[in-house]
């Protein structure tokens, strides 16, 4: 996006079709509406828990606005506007190759940027859960093929032809003697036909789909030339920094602004309640000011790390039972002599993403613009309308690329902040974190608890299976709030806190329950939510009964994979199976190095891992990882690829290092010094292997992460017969 916001073409207002909406910008503008959503009810509690886990989120548009639509540039260029936001995931990438498919043009043709606000298209579920791409698989080429059939409809009326008549290559339109280009059609043509229901091409016609494809966004990202919200501008724009309390619930005891108000460069000092901030004519100048500013705090929040740990613990909270199969408890409870018990647990973490929040926000007398790095701008919109008690349809949010998001950009910003800034100050004020902010002035993973009881027969089988979990709440009062009986229904955050704790495995007794706690410290949704804690808890449990039972942890997996007629259980034995090959399983291992295994279910997506690792120093090296991944259907392998390697990667820091802590109410930890990630130095040897074992796609964006942590853990235990059950890793 270009920093001065140019927006094309001018709002019509929208008329809907049976199928899809249809409107004119001196180009071709097209959509569909796809609305979802699910509720259950209380005493469907655990069949809507098992649902969820596993159903597929589309898109939610809201019915009266387009979903999508392209623009034929004069160029013969399509630019796609998408409501679905690139940080990194390299949807824009697999979006053109959809389309470029249905409008046949070469994918260099197609142009992608995010839709602003104003364009009508909005995503309610905004960007996450690795639901971008499969949501839209067929959404988008729906909407490129009736867009090919409309100009085709076109160009066939001005030529006195038949619509079958006419061949499309590479953007032109021909017959016999007649030839025009998308653009010249498009420019020429006021009235369309709109086509029912276009054919789409089969998969087996595709020419871009499950082709190595080269990251549309890559030249300017390499280049320096991308555009994020650190790098926009507006004209005669200031820039601001937040006084913002470094202690959890802190509010303002006493200050003084004094010295701030003298400092150079300083156009104003706002201090209206809670928000403090500086204004100046440059950053600098903003951030020396603030540093002048003499304030004290209270502090009403105490908590320490052993208050969460004690907090955070099954037993505590809420429980909802989310599976039941068989009689696992009782099972359990009539045999608890005989029973292997043991327990996981898995600490906070930030998401340290490399761009921190900022925004840029110009309040006018009677409406606003808004750059802000963002997963969801219809929330942006919706919250920013609702502080300058504006109409939505008045404010307008543009949104970069984001550097990085994991669930951080999808709730909490400075957007806000910055509206009231702008408007306090009558100019464009650009706002962005300090690090140390980012970190103490976060939302968090949650730090949970999990306790794994099963009954081994005497012939090494799985009799039953208990898993109890505990964890606050990520997502669910945020997307409830305010909803009290709906709340209440539900029970428990099975969503995304709950995600991945239910049992995969066909073991005849299986239970689980979710214990839902309240705690003290802001919590949210962490790049794979409750799939990360739960594939480490279960995982890491299978293969201590593997390791107990003196099984082999693949085949014993294989084992408990029995059901041939579900679909999910034969696509994760086809992946065990290819990981025992890939990674050369069954061949001997060499001196000091152990290998571990971990697999997961995330929404249909099949995961598996096998790590190996050795002890260096009395630390924990990982050597090689091979991944398998079952997606479905492959829309970029190279894009896939990239993803299970990033996933790696963080799945180690995760694994090895990543730990927030939390002293008398306040964050301990404020820069990467004080919380490490995994570097290249500890990057191992990665490869990658992508199987399709259906007819659609499903994410990829998350499931590599989750098998990684309990692989590493399986890895130790295998080399010195140590389980480890906390995260981070320590083997002292």
């Amino acid at each position: 996006m270009s920093a001065d916001i140019q927006v094309g073409g001018i709002p019509q207002k929208k008329k809907a079709f049976s199928r899809r909406k249809f409107l004119q910008r001196g180009a071709i503008v097209l959509g569909g509406s796809v609305v979802a959503s699910y509720l259950g009810c209380s005493p469907m509690r655990r069949y809507t828990a098992q649902k969820v886990e596993g159903m597929d989120f589309p898109a939610s548009i809201s019915s009266f606005q387009p979903d999508f639509w392209f623009e034929v540039l004069a160029d013969n260029t399509i630019l796609l506007k998408s409501p679905k936001i690139e940080m990194g995931q390299g949807v824009w990438t697999g979006f053109a190759m959809l389309a470029a498919e249905e409008l046949e043009v070469p994918l260099e043709q197609i142009k992608v940027e995010h839709a602003s606000t104003s364009s009508g298209l909005i995503d309610n579920i905004n960007t996450g859960g690795s639901t971008s791409t499969a949501s839209l698989y067929e959404s988008i080429r729906e909407v490129a093929a009736t867009m090919r059939e409309m100009l085709k409809e076109a160009a066939a009326s001005k030529w006195g032809i038949k619509t079958s008549d006419i061949k499309v290559e590479n953007g032109v339109l021909t017959s016999g003697n007649n030839k025009a280009t998308y653009a010249e059609i498009a420019n020429s043509t006021k009235e369309w036909k709109v086509p029912k229901n276009p054919a789409l091409k089969p998969k087996s016609a595709f020419k871009y789909v499950g082709k190595e494809v080269k990251r549309i966004d890559l030249k300017p990202k390499v280049m320096g030339t991308a555009k994020y919200t650190m790098d926009s501008e507006l004209p005669d724009m200031l820039y601001a920094v937040l006084l913002q309390s470094p202690y959890i619930d802190g509010t303002i005891k006493t200050i003084d602004v004094g010295e701030a108000n003298k400092s150079a460069g300083v156009v104003k000092v706002i201090h209206e309640g809670e928000l403090v901030a500086v204004v100046a004519k440059t950053f600098f100048a903003a951030d020396s000011a603030l540093k002048k500013i003499v304030v004290t705090w209270n502090t009403p929040n105490k908590t320490q790390q052993a208050d969460l740990i004690k907090l955070v613990t099954v037993g505590n909270g809420k429980e909802v039972n989310v599976q039941k199969v068989g009689k696992a408890r009782s099972i359990i409870e009539d045999n608890i002599t005989d029973v292997f018990k043991q327990e996981y647990r898995t600490p906070m973490a930030t998401h340290a993403q490399m761009e921190v929040n900022a925004a840029i926000a110009h309040v006018e007398a009677d409406k606003a613009t808004i750059i802000t790095g963002t997963q969801g701008p219809g929330q942006v919109r919706d919250l920013v309308a609702k502080v300058l008690n504006l109409d939505k349809e008045k404010v307008d949010i543009h949104t970069p690329l984001l550097g990085g998001g994991f669930g951080r950009k999808a709730f909490k910003g400075n957007f806000v902040e910055a509206a009231l800034i702008s408007k306090a100050v009558g100019k464009p004020v650009k706002v962005f974190n300090s690090r140390q902010q980012e970190f103490q002035n976060g939302v968090y993973r949650p730090n949970t608890h999990h306790v794994l009881q099963a009954k081994i027969n005497e012939n090494g089988t799985i009799e039953a299976i208990l898993h109890d979990q505990a964890t606050p709440d990520m997502i669910l009062k945020t997307l409830l709030k305010g909803n009290d009986i709906a709340l209440k229904l539900l029970g428990s955050d099975f969503i995304s806190a709950g995600h991945g704790a239910s049992i995969m495995y066909n073991i005849p007794n299986k239970a689980t329950s979710v214990w839902n706690t309240d705690v003290p410290v802001p919590i949210s949704i962490w790049r794979a939510v409750g799939m990360f804690a739960n594939t480490f808890a279960i995982e890491s449990f299978i293969n201590e009964l593997a390791h107990k039972t003196a099984k082999d942890p693949i085949d014993f997996r294989l084992g408990l994979f029995t059901d041939t007629n579900d679909k999910i259980i034969e696509r994760s034995k086809k992946v065990l199976e290819t990981l025992i090959e890939k990674s050369a399983w069954k061949t001997p291992k060499a001196a000091g190095i152990g290998r571990g295994v971990a697999i997961c279910n995330d929404r249909k997506t099949i995961a598996a891992a096998a790590i190996e690792v050795e002890i260096v120093d009395n630390k924990i090296k990982v050597k090689k990882v091979t991944h398998v991944m079952d997606v479905g259907v492959s829309i970029n392998p190279e894009g896939i690829k990239a993803q299970i390697e990033g996933c790696v990667m963080m799945g180690i820091g995760a694994a090895l290092y990543e730990e927030l802590t939390v002293k008398d109410g306040q964050i301990e930890q404020g820069y990467f010094s004080q919380y490490p990630l995994a570097m290249l130095s500890d990057v191992p040897e990665i490869q990658t292997f992508i199987l399709e074992g259906d007819d659609i796609p499903y994410g990829v964006g998350e499931p590599p992460l989750s098998p990684i942590a309990p692989a590493i853990a399986g890895a130790i235990l295998d080399l010195s017969g140590k389980a480890l059950r906390s995260l981070p890793l320590r083997l002292s």
